[in-house]
């Protein structure tokens, strides 16, 4: 799972993750609802739903976010 740069979240001005995996298991947690910076509203310049899921490489509004964790050592981000 990757992080859009423009997805937003009650939480998401104090998270911090320090492996992918800490990043994945605090956004399917699911507790909160989920908007895009773009259109300040709980879908996308696309009119799709603004998700963890539904956020990710292949959408055409999607940018991966500077705050997502670096995978560790020799393993690619998928």
């Amino acid at each position: 799972m990757r992080l859009c740069a423009w997805m937003r979240w009650k939480g998401y001005y104090g998270a911090r993750w320090d492996t992918p995996e800490e990043m994945v298991a605090d956004l399917v947690r699911g507790d909160c609802p989920y908007s895009c910076l773009r259109t300040c509203e709980a879908w996308g310049p696309d009119q799709d739903l603004a998700s963890p899921e539904r956020c990710q490489p292949g959408r055409g509004c999607f940018e991966a976010s500077p705050r997502e964790p670096a995978p560790p050592a020799g393993r690619p981000v998928t």
